[in-house]
């Protein structure tokens, strides 16, 4: 869900892997996401017999793991000063 805090506590990161919140900068698809809105990113860690190991995702505004935000929004990384 779309988080409030302030991008002064954030500093951008070009490195997805250290990222801790991302900034949906547009939607290329009908996504419940706000443009300009900054999100929490998530990490889903999966049991032994899955094909990967763990998946990043955001809640949506609706409430629901969103792992479509990757292919269908334009984004920029922040992580926490």
């Amino acid at each position: 869900m779309y988080v409030e805090i302030s991008e002064s506590d954030l500093v951008p990161t070009t490195n997805e892997e250290e990222a801790t919140y991302v900034k949906i900068v547009d939607k290329l698809r009908n996504v419940p996401v706000t443009v300009g809105g900054m999100y929490e990113l998530r990490l889903k860690r999966y049991d032994d017999c899955a094909a990967i190991d763990e998946e990043t995702y955001i809640e949506d505004d609706n409430g629901n793991e969103n792992h479509s935000f990757w292919m269908c929004c334009k984004k920029e990384f922040y992580k926490i000063k």
